[in-house]
């Protein structure tokens, strides 16, 4: 990983990621965790940590980016909550199965190189009935957006270094084996509709 990935990209996710717009779908979706111990995958550089409800107790926070997580450290030592955090990729958790309450991602799955492996990890380690909470943009519902987000992702997947613009999340959280319980969909205002897309909602680990 290079100065790029380490430096550049954690001060452009802190400069373009912390908007009012964006915060939005943050909010809606922390404020509905009701556990108070909860795995954040792709814990970036702690712009959630605001908006997590009073309930929650205590965050393990895991990022392949040591760049992100060096940024976090202020933010966490201002925060209540106790965090954890550990430098490693969501490809493969360090958790016993059925181990952990809940988890949660925002705008993360786009960039995750193996996402299909990382959504597996998800489910693994969730215990029965646990819940993923997740805020992700994606796959657009029109033919044309999904056209140029194709067009577009190469490009997307390099300056952004690599997200990409034309993930399905929701056929993604169901390959898993998590069932999608709550879900909406919604074109974020404002933004380009190949970047705007937005899955936003709640799964579980069926028993």
């Amino acid at each position: 990983m290079g100065f790029y990935s380490k430096v550049v990209i954690p001060f452009f996710y802190d400069f373009s990621m912390d908007s009012e717009q964006i915060n939005e779908g943050r909010k809606r979706i922390l404020n509905k965790i009701e556990e108070e111990k909860i795995l954040e995958i792709g814990f970036g550089t702690g712009i959630n940590l605001k908006f997590y409800p009073e309930n929650v107790k205590h965050i393990i926070g895991i990022d392949a980016n040591e760049g992100m997580l060096k940024q976090a450290e202020k933010k966490i030592q201002n925060n209540k909550i106790k965090v954890e955090v550990i430098h490693q990729s969501s490809e493969k958790l360090p958790f016993k199965d059925n181990s952990i309450d809940a988890a949660l991602s925002t705008y993360t799955l786009c960039s995750i190189k193996n996402v299909e492996s990382a959504l597996k990890e998800i489910y693994r380690v969730l215990k029965p009935e646990g819940k993923y909470y997740f805020l992700e943009h994606g796959l657009a519902d029109k033919p044309l957006v999904q056209k140029l987000q194709n067009i577009f992702n190469p490009v997307q997947n390099i300056w952004a270094d690599g997200c990409n613009l034309n993930r399905n999340i929701s056929s993604l959280i169901s390959a898993s084996g998590l069932k999608i319980v709550e879900m909406k969909n919604y074109y974020m205002k404002r933004d380009p509709k190949i970047v705007g897309y937005m899955y936003e909602g709640i799964a579980v680990k069926a028993i």
